[in-house]
């Protein structure tokens, strides 16, 4: 057992380096969070951060302080967080950040505006995205916040590193300006030079950006998550803290097992919010009826990602649910890079081996409860 232990936490610091980048998974919170910090403490020319929850507590505070240090040493340092997700982030580190120098927003503040229906919709519309960009050219990207009770959670986050990051800068600036920041702060990477020699990447890898602000109705992560359901031969894999499929994705799901697709979802058997497990339980049993095997991890998993065979690989910070998929401001990146597949594919792998499989359990056999329950739930699930 502390052999695989040992190897699992190998892997997630393996760094492959590919034409043109690199990359690196981390398959925990803390991994990410040291080579995160590690590479902020290095920075030489500036910081870009959307993230969804940084909270100045045993977690958040060494990274609170590298970027107050490195803004007051003159690097361009801008953070843009989320009024719900970083509720708790307190009133004095929010004035240690702006006295260091650091260009800060809160993306879609609580704070009453005119027009009641605009305030509402501006609450709805949250920026879940976890993007830190360093220098212009190491990118982190996927579901790690920063705060003390993720600490010990399973995650995935992947770092690259190369000069193919335009897609998220100029993503940040956006999020930037919509969240309150002046226009003439980040001009420079509304329009940022074309990077030239990396063409052959675009195939090989590729930003996702979604925002309700400006698509409300579309969502590129459900289009590739579905797609790739789609186009699987072989076996299909989606990681996920939280499970609220739709009619679609189950009828896709019974496709892929008529054409001897293997079709695996992997989360939590407890997440840390409750009421999620409640409405993942009422979709076990008709998506297990469809063709899918389920997977629980004893431990929380906060990790978002899917694979298709050894075709397609996503890692990204979109849930699994309605909110996940339209909601939010999410991000994300998906790739067909064999080596970077198989790589998600061990780490899913292992996930799987140490998981709990459901397949004896019978979720289609309910009581009048469960179906009562079930059929509550049901209601909610384009809210969550």
């Amino acid at each position: 057992m502390l052999k695989w232990q040992l190897l699992f936490w190998l892997r997630s610091y393996t760094v492959n380096n590919m034409d043109g980048f690199s990359y690196q998974f981390f398959n925990t919170t803390v991994s990410a969070w040291e080579e995160m910090k590690r590479c902020l403490s290095v920075a030489k020319k500036s910081i870009y951060w959307e993230i969804y929850a940084l909270i100045d507590d045993a977690a958040g505070g060494s990274f609170i302080d590298i970027l107050c240090q490195k803004a007051m040493s003159g690097l361009d340092v801008m953070l843009v967080v989320d009024a719900i997700g970083s509720y708790e982030l307190s009133n004095k580190a929010k004035d240690k950040l702006k006295n260091s120098g650091v260009k800060f927003q809160v993306f879609h503040s609580l704070s009453p505006i005119i027009g009641l229906s605009s305030w509402w919709k501006r609450v709805w519309h949250r920026t879940h995205r976890k993007v830190l960009i360093i220098d212009e050219e190491v990118v982190f990207i996927g579901g790690v916040n920063i705060k003390e009770s993720a600490r010990d959670w399973y995650d995935l986050h992947l770092k690259v590193t190369g000069r193919i990051a335009r897609p998220l800068l100029y993503g940040f600036a956006r999020t930037y300006i919509n969240s309150g920041g002046r226009r003439e702060e980040i001009k420079h990477l509304l329009h940022p030079k074309l990077t030239t020699g990396l063409a052959h990447l675009k195939d090989k890898v590729n930003f996702i950006l979604h925002s309700p602000i400006y698509a409300a109705k579309k969502s590129p992560f459900k289009k590739v998550y579905y797609q790739t359901l789609d186009m699987a031969k072989e076996s299909f894999n989606l990681l996920t803290p939280y499970y609220v499929p739709d009619r679609e994705f189950i009828e896709l799901v019974s496709k892929a097992k008529k054409r001897g697709v293997k079709v695996n979802i992997i989360l939590p058997w407890k997440t840390d919010i409750k009421f999620m497990e409640y409405m993942a339980r009422a979709f076990y049993g008709i998506s297990q009826k469809a063709g899918a095997a389920f997977y629980f991890l004893k431990k929380m998993n906060h990790g978002k990602a899917v694979t298709a065979d050894d075709k397609i690989g996503v890692v990204g910070s979109a849930n699994f649910t309605h909110r996940g998929l339209f909601l939010n401001q999410e991000a994300g990146v998906s790739f067909s890079q064999k080596e970077m597949i198989d790589d998600l594919n061990h780490i899913l792998d292992d996930w799987k081996e140490e998981a709990v499989p459901m397949s004896d359990f019978n979720f289609n056999s309910k009581g009048w409860y469960r179906r009562f329950k079930d059929w509550w739930l049901n209601k909610f699930k384009d809210y969550v």
